[in-house]
């Protein structure tokens, strides 16, 4: 039978096992919030190529069609039948997307004026926002703060699985 440590080798152990337990936390925290860093570069990441594809789509639908008011109806409808709010046109959407309506008609209206530019003295009209980009930043932040959630988060669909059968 071994002999009991003596007191000042049981000190020891117990500062060392102490450092080992403080060790074990610091590594669970820098993982934590590694993994935190990681999934906000992926959401960040993700968000990026949506508003690429619906302000890229918006504009190639913006520069194909000359007429503005038709251009800006396509650009919407193009927008709300991606995220699946629509099947055929605006029409569909109920009133609770007016609010929606207001803040991006001004950013297809950008991307027309982007498109088919006219000389200031030919049009009464008031020019279009400045940059659709930073237009669509705003929109974004305005919808988070009145939904709860990002707008581009829309984009998110769950697809159930699906049994692999083979034949």
């Amino acid at each position: 039978m071994p002999s009991p440590a003596p007191p000042l080798a049981d000190s020891l152990i117990a500062r060392l096992q102490a450092d080992c337990t403080a060790a074990e936390a610091a590594e669970r925290a820098v993982r934590a919030s590694v993994e935190s860093q990681l999934k906000e570069a992926e959401r960040l990441r993700a968000f990026a190529w949506r508003r690429l594809s619906a302000l890229g789509d918006m504009a190639r639908i913006a520069a194909l069609e000359p007429d503005r008011e038709r251009a800006v109806e396509r650009q919407l409808v193009s927008l709300f039948r991606d995220i699946g709010w629509i099947e055929n046109d605006l029409g569909e959407l109920g009133e609770g997307a007016r609010p929606l309506l207001d803040w991006l008609r001004p950013i297809a209206e950008a991307l027309h004026a982007e498109a088919h530019p006219v000389a200031a003295e030919e049009t009464d009209a008031e020019p279009p926002v400045a940059d659709p980009i930073a237009a669509f930043r705003a929109f974004e932040a305005w919808y988070e703060a009145e939904r709860g959630q990002p707008f581009l988060q829309v984009f998110e669909r769950y697809m159930p699985p699906t049994p692999l059968v083979e034949f």
